[in-house]
């Protein structure tokens, strides 16, 4: 008896088990359901976007719609907004106030503006955009000085990339990279003609860096080694001992040039010249040399 109670105590405890399993397993299907009608995409201003209510958040997806091909870009000029109001028909159909409708734009997505040969992209401010994906910026068409907006703080791998195959004339010369800036994956900023890059943070930037890569060279192309460093006063050490930064760039703003605090002789003329000594002093933050009776500026010229 003892033993049949055993067997029949396990097989009611297994039936039991497996019962319970069956609903774990359907509660999750249910959550998996509920979490899924979370996000839905909309059009909102000729960008596609993805947006969660549970997080009120939104991620650029695309520049455009064509229904043959997917998510296309059909845009010159991109406007990031830093957030997005949507209509109750957007979110299937449900109603709702104006805030509840108001997704704050966090993210430009993975390939949202890849090789979209977008010759323009603006973002509101203050932004919400904290994240640019892989390759979200990849083979832009901007110009000139292109800034990336205070609050971003990642740039995952060719999130900022130009191929050196492209036979454009025009060319992002300077990149301004916010404060804000955490970190930089592989191959992250790669623009062939850049000629100043600017970094506002006191904190440099994580870099994704080892003996192959950086996040300043791609597969085909590479940021100038020799570009001009901007960075805020007093970080110069910081800066150049950043791995995959002074690791990789080779012009940093060198030591402030000597200043006298007050006069002091100097050399003579050249060998062979009949110039006298010379007295080097400071006037109204001006260096100047005083010579044979005349006072020249550092630059030769006579004052």
């Amino acid at each position: 008896m003892c033993t049949i109670y055993k067997m029949t105590g396990m097989y009611l405890f297994s039936v039991r088990f497996w019962r319970i399993a069956a609903c774990v397993l359907v509660l999750a299907s249910v959550c998996m359901q509920q979490a899924k009608t979370q996000t839905f995409t909309c059009d909102v201003g000729g960008l596609y976007y993805l947006c969660d209510k549970s997080t009120h958040e939104a991620v650029l997806i695309a520049c455009q719609k064509d229904e043959g091909n997917g998510y296309v870009y059909l845009q010159d000029d991109v406007f990031v907004p830093a957030t997005i109001t949507v209509s109750g028909a957007s979110m299937g159909g449900e109603g709702g106030s104006e805030s509840s409708n108001t997704f704050a734009v966090t993210e430009i997505g993975e390939n949202a503006l890849a090789e979209a040969w977008a010759f323009s992209i603006t973002f509101e401010k203050p932004s919400n955009l904290r994240v640019i994906r892989k390759r979200g910026l990849y083979d832009i068409g901007v110009s000139g000085s292109f800034a990336l907006p205070e609050g971003l703080q990642v740039i995952e791998e060719e999130g900022l990339y130009v191929k050196s195959s492209n036979k454009a004339t025009q060319f992002i010369s300077k990149l301004v990279l916010p404060a804000s800036l955490d970190s930089l994956g592989k191959s992250a900023i790669v623009l062939n003609k850049l000629q100043t890059l600017q970094f506002l943070g006191t904190t440099p930037p994580k870099c994704h860096y080892t003996e192959d890569s950086n996040p300043w060279k791609g597969t085909d192309t590479a940021t100038p080694e020799d570009v001009e460093i901007q960075i805020p006063a007093g970080t110069d050490d910081a800066y150049n001992n950043r791995r995959g930064i002074g690791t990789y760039f080779s012009f940093f703003p060198g030591p402030a040039p000597e200043v006298p605090t007050g006069m002091e002789e100097v050399t003579g003329g050249a060998d062979g010249s009949s110039a006298g000594p010379a007295t080097k002093f400071l006037r109204n933050g001006q260096v100047l040399i005083f010579r044979d009776g005349r006072c020249y500026s550092l630059l030769g010229q006579e004052m």
